[in-house]
Formats: structure tokens, C-alpha cells, sequence
């Protein structure tokens, strides 16, 4: 590959690294726009001045920091706190706001309504204008399921700001909404918002949800099964709020989730059906060209729009765009550099895409696919010709896979074996679903009849996709669970990946030699960590809402406390951090019973592991009048609201620490902090502050 064909590759490497130094950084550096105004003029006089040979790399240096000012500049400023008239800067307190939604709302557990605000106050009479995102959560009820894009809501409620994860290891869900560029939230009652106007917002993402809500009207009434219509509609228009739980797992945990995605394959697919449907339209010579070129690029376009423009759609559609427009131009490309452009220009539209998983997958994935396929094509042997579209979707499969196997291990910790069975299933199938859905919302309004019997067809189609996907999932083996690695170590096997691959196709010893030291080194670190599991002695405590969830880690082995919670409420609590410590499988200890091992003693509520002394009461009746001297505790956690006071624990229980835990009501902790400020014990609260963590030496 020569370095001339790429020239935007090596453009995006400064461009990148900067929008990750100012967004790591987030502060404006002194002189930054001043030295980038004169690195720009520098840069159009050296442009078109003739110098020596041997002074070539002035342009190219001069070229490299510029990018790299440039996107520390961009990274750093996109942050919507940086804005002057930011409300936090106007009214940090405010109690009443107004604003317009300006995305469309999510279902959860409640509706999530981003809002941009135009007016803050503590009062309706003392609104001021200022700017910023704050992320709406609502109870789901018919009025506010009305909330549509472009709908501005006069709101009265407290702005908080969001909050880092309550356990160690855990989703970090602040750090997601940060690069959504939201860094507030606010809970709102029923009776506190009310619509103020209605169809605001830029006219084109109005008409892009009104068409994707009719789309969602058409499958909803062709597909009256939940599991059907949450697949279609995440199929057709990348819509997933209506996905369960089991139905997201089932997809996970085959390698399938990406088919719900809306992604590059949909605009694949997209563009060789449009391609086959104009290529049977008599043109002149002289119009072919443009006509198609123009065609395909509105279609693609509006599709973009009416799937909510995700970063990897937005990387297929621009990467697409480049490439039809180079055809037409007549200007063949490298795929390297075509990928590099539409990064480069999407991080300048949105600089925060670099740090979205999706954006980060979708790029690695048409990676793996350029890097990998054509040799596994070569070196795999050719299937007979029924066989041939088949083959070639699995070594895409594994190509694409690939690519994504670092990223994928560091964000899920896992990885699905039978990947390429279910690839045949979620490709093809969505093949097939893609048109057939375009063609039933054709269909819906122009033949009803027609519709019905196309609309149960797909019915029976989506249907038997969950059946399989659901099948795959039960196969022995399916998944590879609870495989932790850092980040650099993700980008240590991408370098490990990419010099291995360039010594084959080089036949250059001296990478090869290179590569195995870098696996020497990753199964090192490997080795070191798994010594420090070995070696762990810890106590956790975690945050789990109005329940009790407690894990002693002694080496490789978790002993667990818990009260009525639900497997589910556990995995989300304490399912991250026990992979991060290498542990899995766990000994669970019934609150009835004795749990006696060399290093813990557990009958409740005393606890002794290694030399910490625990005591955990939930009743009043463990803190009886004594005339004993008190027994000496580490820690003493209070849990489930137990009506008692402190200095009556302190003639029992002589603690050096009092935890409360997160079952415990609000009100009553903060009755017995105060008390605790008064005996001058320390203390620590597991609903403000996150699971307690304590090391054991």
C-alpha cells in the first residue's frame, strides 16, 4: 500500500490523537487559538513557496501539529458546560426551566426526554435565557409518551448532575452520557411539565421521525407479537426501546446484537438493491451516471435520517457517499482512505463519536473485513457454486469478527463461539426483512390485502430468526464469559494484530519476531494479574437498591450474603466487578446458616474474615441492654432500616466504622450520620457514596 494513496489515514492519526488529549484534558490551553491562526497562515504561505528537497518535512510537521491543535481545540470545546450562557453558570439552582426536546424519546424503566434549554429560574417569573442538556426522566404514562421531537415543555423540577456508577467495575453511565454531551438530569413528577409548543426543531429531523413513527405504526399493526415487533422494528429502522431483556441476551450472547443495529450491512444491502432496481431503467448514456449517483445517495440519505443517524450508519452513509461520488467522478479510491475521510469528517461534524462504542466496533469491523477476508478467501478452500454466497458470508463473518475481537472483549467480556451460524441467520434473514419491510410499507398504503399477506409472511420470518438466534444460544458452550482486560490491552492486540498480519503479507521475518514478543509481553501481564487474583483478600459491599448484596474475594474464590434479591438486580450490582477480580462461580451463604473456612467464620450478623471483625444488624433485637464490655468491631453495617440508636450500638458494638447500607431509608441514615458526628465515629454511606470496598491485609 503506498503512503500516496492514503493521505487522509495519515491526516485522521494527529486529528485523533488530539480530540483524545483535549478531551481527556477539558481545558482550554493558553494561546491555542492565537498559535493555530498563525500555524494556518504559515501553513498557505509554505503551500506556495519552492524549497530544497531536504526541507520537504517543514510542510508535513508544520501540517501534523496543526491537525493535532485542532482537535485538541475541537475535543475540548465541544463540551456543552463550556458554553458562556450555560444555565449552570446563569442559575446553578434552578428549580423551573423550559426547553425543546432535541432527540426523540427512549423507553426504559422510565422515558428518557433530552432537552435543550432556553430558560432557567428559580420561579416562573425569573427565567433567564442560557443553553444546555439536560436529560428528562418521566414516568411512563400516555401524556408523556405524546413527547415527540421538536415539542418544547416548560418543566418544574430540580436539576442534579449525573452520576458516576454506584459499584466498582460497573456501566459507567455518567461517562456515556458525557459524550452524549449531557452532564444533568432531573426526575420530573406526572403533574410537573406541560407542552408549550409543538414542531420546532430543524424541519428535516421532524419529517425523519414522523416517517420513522409511521414505519413503527405499520409493523405494529402487521406483527402482533412483543418479540416480533422489537426485532422488525430494530431491523428496519435501528429502534430498540421495545427489546426485552431476554430477547438482547439471546442476541449478545450469538454475535448477533449488531444485526439489531442499524449499521453499514443495512446500507450494504440498501445500496446493491438500488443499484439492481436502477440498473433496469432505461437511461441515455449521458444521465446514467449522475441519475444513479443521485438516486442512490437521497436514498441513502433519508434512510440515514429515518434511523436516527447512529455513528455507524452515519460511517456507512458518508464512506458510501465518498466512494459513489469518486465512481462518478471517475475516481477509484483506496478503501483505506475512503474509511480514513469519513472518520475525518464525521469527527469534525461530532468529535465525541471517537469515544462511542458503536462508532468504535463499525470502523473495526470494515477493518477486519479490508485486512482479512481477501487472504481467508485465498487461503480457505473454494466451496462448490450453491455453496459459494453462503461462504463468502461467513469469512466476511470472521473477517468483520476479527477486527472487533479486541473492542469486543473490553466492552462485554465475552465472546460468542458460534458466531458464524448465527451470522447466516441475522444476515440473510435481514436481508430478506429489509426489503420486504420497505415493500409492506409500500404496500400498507397503496394494497391493504396485499400488506396483510406480505405482513404475515415477515411475521413468520422474524419469528423463526428469534427461534434459531434463541436455539444457538442454547448450544453447549455458546458464549466465553467474564473475560476482563483493560484498555490498553485491547490496544496492545489491535498493534499485535496489525504487525502479524503485515509480516505475513511481507514475508518479513523481523515483524513476526516482533509480534511474538508482543504476545510474550501481553501473556506476562496476563500472568502478573492472574497472581494478583491468586494473592486478593477484599470485602464488598455493594449498592444494590433496597437490598443487601456483600462478597468476601479470597483468592480465587467468592463467598456471597444477599438477602431476597433477584438474579437480575445481582448480575447488574456485582456481575462486573466479580469478572474484573477473576471470579465467576461463587459459594452462597444462607443467612440461617454457618460458613466456617480456614480464612472466614459467617453467623450472622457476625462476621470474621482474615483478622476484620463485621457485624451486620437489621434488628433492633441484636442490641440488647449489657452489663458486658462492648465487643470490639472493624466495622459495624447497619442494614435494612433497623429502629435503633447509635450510642445503644456503641455499649454493644465498639466500631471503628459504621456503614450504612443502601436498603436503609434516607431519612433514618441521615438521623444516624448526625449521631455519629456527635460520638465523633467515622462512617460511610452506600447509597451517596457507591459500594464499600475494603482491602484485607
Amino acid at each position: 500500500m503506498n503512503p500516496r494513496q492514503i493521505p487522509f489515514l495519515r491526516l485522521l492519526l494527529p486529528w485523533v490523537a488530539g480530540i483524545a488529549a483535549g478531551a481527556a484534558v477539558n481545558r482550554p490551553l493558553p494561546g491555542l487559538v492565537f498559535g493555530l491562526l498563525a500555524g494556518c497562515l504559515l501553513l498557505v504561505f509554505l503551500s506556495k513557496q519552492r524549497y530544497a528537497y531536504r526541507f520537504r518535512w517543514v510542510f508535513g510537521s508544520l501540517l501534523f501539529f496543526l491537525l493535532l491543535g485542532l482537535g485538541y481545540f475541537l475535543g475540548q470545546t465541544h463540551d456543552e458546560r463550556h458554553q458562556a450562557r450555560h444555565f449552570f453558570r446563569i442559575c446553578p439552582k434552578a428549580g423551573f426551566f423550559a426547553g425543546v426536546v432535541y432527540d426523540a424519546p427512549s423507553k426504559g424503566a422510565r422515558l428518557k426526554v433530552p432537552l435543550r434549554l432556553e430558560a432557567a429560574g428559580s420561579a416562573p417569573d425569573s427565567l433567564q435565557a442560557c443553553t444546555g442538556n439536560v436529560l428528562l426522566f418521566l414516568e411512563i404514562t400516555p401524556e408523556s409518551e405524546r413527547l415527540q421531537y421538536g415539542d418544547r415543555l416548560w418543566v418544574r423540577a430540580a436539576i442534579q448532575p449525573t452520576m458516576p456508577p454506584n459499584n466498582p467495575n460497573a456501566f459507567d453511565y455518567q461517562r456515556y452520557l458525557h459524550f452524549q454531551n449531557i452532564h444533568y438530569q432531573s426526575f420530573v413528577k406526572d403533574s410537573s411539565f406541560g407542552v408549550l409548543a409543538s414542531g420546532l426543531g430543524h424541519p428535516l429531523w421532524r419529517v425523519a421521525f414522523q416517517w420513522r413513527d409511521r414505519l413503527l405504526a405499520v409493523l405494529q399493526a402487521h406483527f402482533p407479537g412483543a418479540d416480533e415487533y422489537a426485532v422488525a422494528s430494530a431491523l428496519l429502522v435501528g429502534y430498540k426501546d421495545d427489546l426485552s431483556e431476554d430477547l438482547r441476551t439471546a442476541y449478545a450472547e450469538t454475535g448477533s446484537m449488531h444485526a439489531l443495529a442499524v449499521s453499514g450491512t443495512h446500507v450494504g444491502l440498501l445500496y446493491a438493491g438500488l443499484l439492481f432496481l436502477l440498473r433496469r431503467i432505461p437511461w441515455s448514456a449521458r444521465t446514467r451516471r449522475w441519475g444513479e449517483t443521485t438516486l442512490v445517495l437521497l436514498a441513502i440519505w433519508i434512510f440515514t435520517l429515518v434511523t436516527g443517524a447512529t455513528a455507524s450508519v452515519l460511517r456507512a452513509s458518508v464512506m458510501f457517499s465518498t466512494y459513489l461520488v469518486g465512481k462518478a467522478i471517475r475516481r477509484q479510491a483506496s478503501i483505506w482512505n475512503v474509511l480514513a475521510a469519513s472518520a475525518f469528517c464525521l469527527l469534525a461534524f461530532n468529535p465525541y463519536f471517537l469515544f462511542d462504542a458503536g462508532f468504535q466496533l463499525s470502523y473495526a469491523a470494515v477493518a477486519g473485513m479490508v485486512s482479512f477476508y481477501a487472504q481467508l478467501k485465498k487461503r480457505t478452500p473454494s466451496p462448490p457454486k450453491w455453496a459459494a454466497e453462503g461462504w463468502n458470508i461467513l469469512l466476511i463473518g470472521v473477517a468483520a469478527q476479527l477486527g472487533t475481537l479486541p473492542l469486543s472483549l473490553y466492552y462485554f467480556h465475552q465472546f460468542p463461539v458460534y458466531f458464524w451460524l448465527a451470522g447466516w441467520v441475522v444476515v440473510l434473514g435481514g436481508a430478506v426483512f429489509l426489503w420486504g419491510g420497505a415493500m409492506l410499507a409500500m404496500l400498507s398504503a397503496l394494497a391493504p390485502g396485499l400488506a396483510a399477506w406480505l405482513g404475515w409472511a415477515l411475521y413468520g420470518l422474524v419469528w423463526g430468526m428469534n427461534y434459531l438466534i434463541r436455539g444457538i444460544q442454547q448450544l453447549p458452550g455458546s458464549v466465553i464469559s467474564g473475560i476482563w482486560i483493560a484498555g490498553w490491552a485491547a490496544a496492545m492486540l489491535y498493534v499485535f494484530m496489525a504487525v502479524l498480519t503485515w509480516a505475513f503479507l511481507r514475508f518479513q521475518p523481523r515483524l513476526l519476531l516482533g509480534a511474538l514478543g508482543m504476545l510474550v509481553l501481553l501473556g506476562v501481564c496476563r500472568a502478573v494479574q492472574s497472581i494478583h487474583h491468586i494473592q486478593q483478600r477484599q470485602v464488598t459491599l455493594y449498592h444494590a437498591n433496597r437490598h443487601f448484596l456483600l462478597d468476601f474475594f479470597d483468592g480465587t474464590t467468592r463467598f456471597t450474603c444477599s438477602d431476597s434479591l433477584q438474579a437480575r438486580q445481582e448480575k447488574f450490582a456485582a456481575q462486573a466487578n466479580r469478572w474484573a477480580h477473576g471470579v465467576q462461580d461463587g459459594i452462597r451463604i444462607k443467612p440461617d446458616t454457618t460458613c466456617t473456612t480456614p480464612n472466614l467464620f459467617v453467623r450472622l450478623p457476625f462476621i470474621q474474615f482474615y483478622g476484620k471483625r463485621v457485624a451486620v444488624i437489621d434488628d433492633k433485637r441484636w442490641v440488647q441492654p449489657s452489663q458486658a464490655a462492648p465487643m470490639n468491631l472493624d466495622v459495624l453495617v447497619l442494614r435494612n432500616n433497623p429502629t435503633l440508636r447509635l450510642s445503644d450500638c456503641q455499649q454493644q458494638f465498639s466500631s471503628r466504622l459504621i456503614v450504612f447500607d443502601a436498603s436503609n431509608s434516607r431519612g433514618r441514615v441521615e438521623r444516624w450520620k448526625s449521631e455519629c458526628q456527635v460520638l465523633g465515629i467515622p462512617f460511610y454511606d452506600v447509597r451517596e457514596q457507591g459500594a464499600w470496598v475494603s482491602r484485607v491485609y
